[in-house]
């Protein structure tokens, strides 16, 4: 008899030790397998950390997408990720963005609401002229649309970690990189 050892639980779903052992597997067995740290070290282990962060939140998409009757793979759901749109988001989100089709999908809708007040758009030219040179009118549409990117991003992110902080239990070995209750704990925020 086989024993499975659990790495984490999402809403009804059990991610298995050996799940996240194949996903670190072909990390390994990838383009970015030399800038890897070593098996058995303290980075190794923290590598492997962060592996269950991202499939847990790729999981909490996936259970969202589902209950919201997306296809798992809809067609043109995927979209650009700029590495400042990455950055702003923060590493999980832009990680599950990247690796997960279906995500932008669930993007779209759980920011469909977020709007951009018109006084944000005229602060935001008045602060930014010499990035806007000329009349606001022709501004407008690019700084709205930057702006409304960044809080749909800010809305997704809060809302992607409040889902993982409700649906997902991790079992000990398999927090967060930087969870001081493991002697790996070297990442602060």
């Amino acid at each position: 008899m086989t024993h499975t050892h659990v790495a984490a639980v999402v809403g009804d779903r059990t991610l298995t030790e050996a799940e996240v052992e194949a996903r670190v597997a072909a990390l390994r067995s990838g383009p970015l397998a030399p800038r890897l740290p070593r098996p058995g070290t303290a980075d190794a282990r923290n590598l492997r950390r962060w592996v269950v962060q991202v499939m847990t939140y790729e999981a909490v998409v996936e259970e969202e997408a589902a209950k919201l009757n997306l296809p798992r793979r809809p067609p043109s759901a995927k979209g650009e990720l700029s590495l400042v749109d990455a950055l702003r988001m923060g590493g999980v989100t832009a990680a599950v963005l990247t690796s997960l089709p279906v995500a932008f999908a669930v993007r779209a809708r759980v920011t469909a609401d977020v709007a951009v007040p018109e006084s944000a758009v005229r602060d935001y030219y008045a602060r930014n002229r010499d990035l806007h040179p000329g009349p606001y009118e022709a501004a407008r549409p690019a700084i709205e649309d930057e702006l409304h990117q960044a809080a749909a991003d800010r809305h997704f992110t809060l809302w992607l970690e409040r889902r993982h902080a409700e649906s997902v239990t991790l079992m000990p070995g398999f927090e967060h990189p930087a969870d001081p209750r493991h002697a790996d704990a070297t990442h602060r925020h």
